[in-house]
């Protein structure tokens, strides 16, 4: 395993939640991938709209299900975030989305392969 594979992912995170799902933990893996895309591009929309209110609930959404699959890192970023939000503060650029659309992707690349 790599480091960037450790600090990715907590893979005992993904191993209780192996356990606890049994074969329908597969499943969940598309499901977070399609529902994480969408959480992506709803928050940039609201960063590009000023929304604060919407950019809030997809920072904590993105929080959440990052966390609860154990992409570590990915929460972190979307907590701080979603902690600016609460005080009305949006981020000054859209440079944000490269560091969680980059993190993204290597969670996701991490998830396929374990669900090959």
């Amino acid at each position: 395993m790599t480091e960037q594979s450790s600090e990715t992912l907590d893979h005992s995170t993904l191993n209780q939640l192996k356990t606890d799902m049994g074969d329908d933990f597969g499943e969940l893996i598309p499901v977070f991938i399609q529902s994480g895309q969408e959480i992506l591009t709803a928050l940039e929309h609201a960063f590009n709209e000023g929304d604060v209110a919407v950019f809030l609930r997809q920072a904590h959404s993105l929080k959440s299900s990052s966390a609860n699959l154990g992409g570590t890192l990915l929460s972190r970023q979307a907590a701080a975030l979603e902690l600016d939000a609460k005080s009305g503060i949006l981020p000054k650029s859209d440079d944000f989305m490269h560091g969680l659309r980059a993190e993204f992707a290597r969670i996701e690349t991490e998830l396929l392969k374990l669900a090959a």
